[in-house]
């Protein structure tokens, strides 16, 4: 409990206090922002052909980073997320300990919930061309769980082979590049954006065991600056400094 002083509290009466004001609780927001909340979001509408089309592995990340901005953009979000009950500390799924299997997702609001996953499941079904997907969709008809349909998905492009080749591609790329032999014309730091974005989506190709670490990354994009005469070590000097 905090006392204030009885000059602080005549002050706040006399000077600050409005009685003609509504008193609104704490982190609550002001019905201005609710109403301009509710005017951004009513003014958004799903468009299904803003999905693009999932034809073969090899094009999965690309399509996960759309599909998941694109989502997000429609305020669906709940459509992709676990299927089943996580522990928010380490991720894994949530086991019942009388039935021993797992806990599904319960959304807030089921009946808004089954009529989103029913726009999106036909948005899945359209989008999804390669056989797999298709496979993956099918099975899911009679439930159309969008989120377990997306998880599988998820799982299934991981652990593909199709889906590795790009990230070795990429990663034998990192290794071998450099900016001096590279014939680049632009600047300099468009060239290193465009390294840098190698390097993540090699990264999210990965399981958490495979990835490159930090020290990694750095002596990879330190090693294509070189023979950069004014840029090569500004990394390592960089570190150095840092710690």
């Amino acid at each position: 409990m905090h006392f204030f002083p009885v000059e602080l509290f005549d002050h706040f009466r006399i000077s600050l206090c409005r009685h003609d004001e509504k008193i609104v609780p704490w982190q609550v927001e002001l019905p201005s922002q609710v109403n301009a909340k509710a005017s951004f979001l009513k003014s958004i509408k799903p468009n299904s052909k803003e999905y693009k089309i999932f034809r073969d592995d090899k094009s999965w990340l690309p399509l996960q980073d759309s599909t998941e901005t694109t989502i997000m953009s429609h305020n669906l979000m709940a459509m992709i997320l676990p299927p089943y009950k996580i522990y928010p500390n380490t991720g894994e799924f949530v086991t019942d300990p009388i039935t021993d299997k797992l806990i599904p997702y319960k959304p807030d609001d089921p009946g808004l919930d089954e009529i989103q996953q029913t726009w999106f499941f036909k948005v899945l079904v359209d989008v999804c061309q390669s056989p797999v997907a298709k496979k993956i969709v099918n099975q899911n008809r009679d439930t159309m769980d969008t989120r377990k349909v997306w998880y599988e998905l998820c799982t299934h492009c991981q652990n593909s082979m199709s889906s590795k080749m790009p990230s070795q591609e990429l990663l034998r790329y990192a290794h071998t590049a450099q900016l001096v032999n590279s014939g680049h014309r632009g600047k300099n730091q468009s060239w290193i954006t465009n390294f840098a974005e190698t390097i993540r989506q090699h990264q999210a190709l990965q399981t958490d065991e495979n990835k490159l670490s930090d020290q990694m990354c750095v002596d990879v994009l330190n090693n294509s600056m070189r023979g950069t005469t004014h840029i090569k070590g500004v990394l390592d000097t960089y570190w150095l400094l840092y710690r």
